[in-house]
């Protein structure tokens, strides 16, 4: 028995949370879907969502609304698994909320490089407001980028943005994302390494393989498009994959071609990453194994699997439903917006 952990309580939890996320049908009846107002109409029927948009009753939900208030749902489910958790484990599954704040964080010094108004993304924030940092105030009142940093010390983000400059985020804002996932991956690895051995090994498999797909899918992209080097692409990739080893992800990072790049790729995750030959359906073939992934080793018994399991499987929804959003933005037809799922339908 774990002392921090109540796996029993969690996994009962999770089993009847399973049933609130979206089946086939339900998949296949949302893609026909030609307006946000429908989108809405569908969510405020299913438990969890309607919760989140009646509490903007009365308020008219843009694209922009309805997507904060999807990441917003699984930030809920975060904290509400944070119940069942002490210690080490507690402090472990805390760490998922950072990826949500990062994002804010990223907003921000966003607005504030263009020396936009701030206040009008405050509505936006999507982080959580009880674990997160409490520096909110500062930052919203922030004019420049050095202002942004400083009001940063004393935070776990410190380190990772002290040097961003305002040319930095004129010419190269990817460094500061890049750096804020790095250390948000960290992170997960050097406190997954504080839980018990076996489920330090289960968690650190989980999280690598994530990050697996998510460094296959940089380094292929800064390669093909991106005029930087094969040592920044390097430097900028997870340290943290369970097959994409370092000396790996240094041999993908110098391919001399993106030719010998995919090939490597797919062996390397066994797995036709590039079946679909086109570029814009990486994301979608990456998630859709992770999904297949986390659905089998979810249910493995009483362990760190199932909570883990669930959070990836809850932020793939989410980013199936705001593909659907976006659909109905760019009024792309059923078939087509098909293919930009995760969810087979």
């Amino acid at each position: 028995m774990n002392p921090f952990a109540a796996y029993r309580a969690i996994n009962t939890k999770i089993h009847g949370k399973r049933r609130v996320l979206l089946n086939q049908s339900e998949w296949s009846k949302a893609v026909e879907y030609k307006s946000i107002t429908q989108m809405i109409d569908f969510l405020k029927k299913r438990d969890g969502y309607k919760e989140l948009i009646e509490a903007h009753k009365g308020e008219e939900l843009h694209r922009a609304d309805l997507e904060m208030l999807l990441d917003g749902y699984v930030v809920s489910q975060i904290e509400e698994m944070l119940h069942y958790f002490s210690g080490s484990y507690k402090e472990f599954f805390k760490t998922f909320l950072m990826e949500y704040e990062i994002s804010d964080l990223q907003l921000l010094l966003r607005i504030i490089s263009r020396n936009e108004d701030l206040e009008e993304v405050r509505h936006l924030f999507v982080h959580s407001e009880r674990w997160g940092i409490s520096q909110y105030n500062k930052l919203l009142a922030c004019k420049t980028v050095s202002q942004f940093v400083e009001a940063l010390k004393g935070t776990i983000y410190y380190q990772a943005v002290k040097n961003i400059t305002q040319d930095d985020m004129d010419k190269r804002e990817f460094h500061m994302e890049m750096q804020l996932y790095i250390l948000f991956y960290k992170t997960l690895m050097e406190r997954a390494s504080k839980l018990s051995k076996a489920d330090e090994a289960l968690a650190k498999k989980m999280i690598g393989t994530k990050a697996d797909f998510i460094n296959a899918q940089w380094i292929y992209r800064a390669v093909k498009y991106y005029d930087i080097s094969s040592e920044e692409i390097l430097i900028y990739s997870l340290p943290c994959g369970n097959k994409l080893t370092y000396k790996k992800l240094k041999q993908l990072s110098y391919a001399k071609s993106v030719d010998e790049l995919k090939k490597m790729i797919q062996e390397y995750l066994d797995y036709p990453l590039f079946e679909k030959n086109e570029d814009a359906f990486l994301h979608c073939m990456a998630d859709r194994y992770l999904l297949k992934y986390v659905s089998q080793v979810g249910r493995e018994g009483e362990s760190i699997q199932a909570p883990i399991a669930h959070i990836y499987t809850l932020q793939i929804e989410v980013n199936d439903l705001v593909a659907l959003t976006e659909g109905v933005r760019y009024a792309l037809l059923e078939n087509e917006l098909r293919k930009y799922l995760v969810h087979t339908i």
